[in-house]
């Protein structure tokens, strides 16, 4: 094949030059197959450079899509190009291979055989699909079935409960072998692990069976939507809590929406605040309070702040039978793509919280209830 034979070319070349110029040794390594679908644009540099960044914790075969389908002609067009960064000790250059496809019009429908035919066999198979996670679409489940693991972002849901409920179904009936991951669940990572930390004392883990009432305050892309981290919040709340739905969520009046769900002997209220994003394309979570009415009262909140514009923070302190006991503050950086991806690539099966909250929601969500 031309793109194979291109790349024994370039690491030829590229063995010769290190050699002629005295230069360390290059080193070829190969851990993973990484597709990258990526329209945009802006996808080509971005890529480039977060490809560049991940390459360095986990080498591997990038084969990068750039598709433009709505294009007049159908055309497909590679290159190769190869990532290389100085190991510990500087002893040796780690370089590892770039393949870039761009396919126009009808020419998308080839990256999927394409694909296949590029990559290096017995190596695990992870698609990052950078675009709204496309459930129905043909390409899109073609890849899907190259892959093992495959990771998407649902805060590119344009409607995010009809999105994770087939999101939900997708994955159970369709593809059940492939492991999904998702960058907006593991933006919510410091907030699972701040909401856990509340409840660390035994004094305050009995409160767990005593809550009857969680309010989220969250930022929205629209009016009438609630964002996919307040439904992905509430969804690891009740699994992990054993929590079921009474009535599926409503809009009670603007920028409330809210929902019953039962537990042993009462029933909790979930109340979600929403507020115009302040981050254009993002809808973040900004506070979550869990509350106990019953004697002793107690409240258990986590506050999310801005900071500079590479850190934020989180703020939890706790009201107990009305005495304020003082939590903490934990600094956070804020996790870029690279970071969020460079993380979810060390998760070498399924995301079996995950994928539980997702089962939960899809309940919650469906419309019959």
């Amino acid at each position: 094949m031309e793109i194979e034979r291109d790349l024994r070319e370039l690491w030829k070349q590229m063995a010769e030059a290190a050699q002629a110029e005295g230069q360390q040794m290059v080193l070829r390594v190969c851990v993973l197959n990484l597709l990258v679908y990526a329209p945009g644009q802006r996808s080509t540099g971005e890529i480039s450079k977060i490809m560049a960044e991940v390459t360095t914790e986990h080498p591997s075969r990038g084969i990068v899509m750039l598709p433009k389908p709505e294009a007049p002609s159908s055309v497909v067009h590679a290159w190769v190009t190869a990532q290389c960064h100085v190991s510990v000790g500087g002893r040796k250059q780690v370089c590892c291979e770039q393949i870039v496809v761009t396919a126009e019009g009808e020419g998308i429908f080839q990256l999927p055989s394409i694909v296949r035919s590029l990559l290096v066999s017995d190596l695990p198979v992870v698609l990052w699909w950078r675009d709204i996670p496309a459930l129905g679409n043909r390409l899109f489940k073609e890849l899907v079935e190259t892959s093992d693991r495959v990771i998407i972002d649902s805060a590119r849901l344009p409607d995010p409960e009809e999105g994770l409920i087939e999101l939900a179904a997708f994955i159970q009936r369709e593809f059940p072998w492939a492991a999904f991951s998702d960058l907006n669940w593991s933006r919510l990572t410091p907030w699972r692990v701040a909401v856990a930390g509340l409840f660390d004392a035994p004094d305050r883990l009995s409160c767990l069976n005593r809550l009857n009432l969680v309010e989220i305050q969250c930022d929205s892309s629209s009016m009438d939507s609630v964002s996919s981290q307040a439904l992905l919040i509430i969804g690891w709340l009740a699994s992990r809590l054993k929590w079921h739905p009474v009535s599926r969520p409503r809009w009670t009046e603007r920028h409330i929406y809210q929902m019953e769900l039962a537990a042993p002997n009462r029933t909790i209220l979930i109340r979600v605040k929403t507020s115009p994003a302040i981050n254009p394309g993002r809808a973040d979570l900004r506070s979550l309070k869990l509350i106990a009415e019953s004697d002793p009262p107690a409240q258990f909140v986590v506050i999310g702040r801005d900071g500079s514009s590479h850190h934020s923070y989180l703020q939890t302190y706790i009201e107990f039978g009305g005495t304020p006991i003082a939590g903490k503050i934990t600094c956070l950086n804020k996790e870029s793509e690279t970071r969020l991806l460079s993380q979810e690539l060390e998760i070498l099966g399924h995301d079996t919280v995950y994928e539980q909250v997702l089962e939960f929601l899809a309940e919650l969500l469906n419309p019959r209830i």
